[in-house]
């Protein structure tokens, strides 16, 4: 009987943890949603999701994704579910690799913004996130990054 107690207690305490869990994930299919309208006129591709969790200090996390040359591509970044601001900068190569940068945020906007451009390589580019310090305890949020091609 004790055996069976432990059994059922250590079942309630993993549903109510993965309930948690789930309840905390991003909830993708609104912001792509709403972002898809500043795809247009390109075609949608794909999208990528980031969730972002705020530490005690700065930090940088890095996203890949990959292009063709002689494709136009532009990026739609809904950082609209976010409690602070996070930078992002686009690289042609790994950024600890010395990729050259091809564009970077510094418009500070806190809602969507978009980037157009033309790979000169076909390969594997960056985006890299700049996570400012949590200003609270758990701060985190979700960023979505649609990707899309000129047809």
């Amino acid at each position: 009987m004790k055996r069976k107690f432990i059994t059922l207690v250590f079942f309630v305490f993993y549903f109510l943890f993965f309930i948690e869990a789930f309840a905390q994930q991003c909830k993708v299919k609104p912001i792509v949603k709403t972002c898809m309208s500043s795809l247009a006129p390109y075609q949608y591709d794909a999208y990528a999701v980031k969730e972002i969790v705020y530490g005690p200090k700065i930090k940088k996390e890095v996203l890949e994704f990959a292009v063709y040359s002689g494709e136009e591509y532009k990026l739609v970044f809904g950082k609209t579910v976010l409690p602070q601001e996070v930078g992002i900068t686009i690289y042609d190569g790994n950024p600890k690799a010395k990729g050259k940068i091809i564009f970077m945020d510094e418009s500070g906007m806190k809602d969507n913004f978009v980037c157009n451009f033309l790979p000169t390589k076909t390969g594997t580019y960056f985006i890299e996130y700049e996570i400012p310090a949590a200003t609270a305890p758990n701060q985190k949020g979700c960023f979505v990054v649609l990707i899309g091609i000129k047809e």
